[in-house]
């Protein structure tokens, strides 16, 4: 028997396990890509990560030059497979990994976004990580030839065995949240985006596709104004939100008056009084139409609100539909949806990580004995059974 038909067996083992973990039945990501300002791009990638993704961000990244782009996540996770490649198609490109305030990058998407050369994580953004694993009879079960292709996968981006044993560290159905301190603990490097500065502001990216002048950029504009005053002082932003919204709005679904609306949204801005507001200048849309021009806008921003001792976070869509006249624009309908709640408290402490590798490198001091094996776990997708905060109602 040759070398290589020794090795075929093992290749065999190697495209079934790929296969297994590629295989997760989800529907591929959002992508898309946006030139900014400053001359780099925005790639935006928002959903479940699926093998067809890979060669949609390759195929549009490919023309961007080395070294120039941000990757910007928002997702639960996906396949596993799909993760490291783009991972490995980032880190080949030197592009920058961000998972903007407020948003998750779970399982897959934390793969992904560790292939970045410099990692940036906004203020309540949560990464998370856990073992491979495929679904056997019903039940997910952790993959060791996946763990072993994640290991060296996490190797060749230049990660210790430490920080290793952690990204593979919780069970399949648990999530380890990542910490500042923990990166730092073991070694992942990752800085905070910097409040206020999170690359080019919204309105630079978000409003650049449309034409100055253009129903769709004064639509554009408008919103954003909104939401920079929401992130304000009542003092500024009562005064400003009376000459906002007509007669008669649609809120939330159902037709209300215009002091009805108001009402509502002064007792809201009373209660959290301090607020802040961050646009993904990726998701920003606007439609217009008809000879009196309303204007649909659709988009996600992140939101922080804080009340005495409280503080509720997350991410969510939002739609306005604007009226737009020659002298102004008013609000005929107004609604949002929390997308992402905040993730669970991780499942197991940094000194239940620490214990298991020093056990681990303990074992392996010790030639005489056999080392026991490790949980060694990691990702495909944030399991669903992890306990959330109840949502924070968006500005209304």
């Amino acid at each position: 028997m040759t070398k290589q038909d020794s090795l075929r067996p093992v290749r065999s083992v190697c495209i079934i396990a790929l296969w297994l973990l590629a295989s997760t039945g989800v529907e591929a990501a959002q992508i898309t890509v946006k030139p900014l300002d400053n001359g780099s791009t925005l790639v935006a990638i928002e959903g479940d990560l699926d093998l067809a993704d890979i060669d949609t961000f390759r195929t549009r990244t490919e023309s961007l030059p080395v070294g120039r782009a941000r990757v910007e996540f928002s997702s639960k996770g996906g396949s596993l497979l799909a993760g490291i490649r783009i991972g490995s198609l980032i880190r080949t490109k030197k592009f920058n990994t961000v998972v903007p305030d407020g948003a998750q990058c779970a399982s897959a998407c934390a793969l992904a976004w560790l292939g970045g050369t410099r990692r940036l994580i906004g203020e309540y953004a949560s990464v998370g990580f856990h073992a491979a694993y495929i679904v056997k009879t019903g039940a997910l079960s952790e993959s060791g030839p996946g763990n072993a292709i994640l290991g060296a996968y996490l190797n060749q981006l230049g990660l210790s065995e430490k920080a290793i044993l952690y990204i593979t560290h919780a069970a399949p159905t648990s999530m380890q949240w990542m910490s500042m301190e923990e990166a730092a603990e073991y070694g992942i490097t990752v800085a905070k985006l910097p409040l206020g500065n999170a690359g080019p502001r919204p309105a630079d990216a978000a409003v650049a596709q449309y034409p100055e002048g253009s129903p769709e950029r004064r639509a554009s504009d408008f919103v954003l104004a909104l939401l920079e005053r929401w992130s304000g002082p009542n003092a500024e932003l009562l005064p400003f939100l009376n000459g906002l919204y007509t007669d008669k709005v649609v809120y939330y679904g159902k037709s209300e008056s215009r002091q009805t609306v108001l009402l509502t949204k002064r007792r809201f801005a009373n209660r959290w009084t301090q607020r802040a507001y961050t646009v993904r200048p990726s998701s920003l849309t606007a439609t217009c139409a008809g000879t009196t021009v309303t204007c649909r806008i659709k988009g996600t921003m992140g939101w922080k609100f804080q009340e005495a001792k409280t503080t509720s976070y997350g991410v969510a869509s939002f739609e306005y539909s604007i009226v737009l006249s020659d002298e102004d624009a008013k609000i005929v309908a107004e609604t949002s949806t929390v997308k992402e709640d905040p993730p669970a408290a991780a499942s197991s402490s940094l000194g239940q990580v620490r214990r298991s590798i020093q056990q681990l490198l303990g074992k392996l001091s010790k030639p005489a004995k056999r080392p026991a094996k490790v949980s060694t776990k990691a990702s495909t997708q944030a399991p669903t059974q992890a306990s959330i905060r109840p949502k924070v109602p968006v500005a209304r």
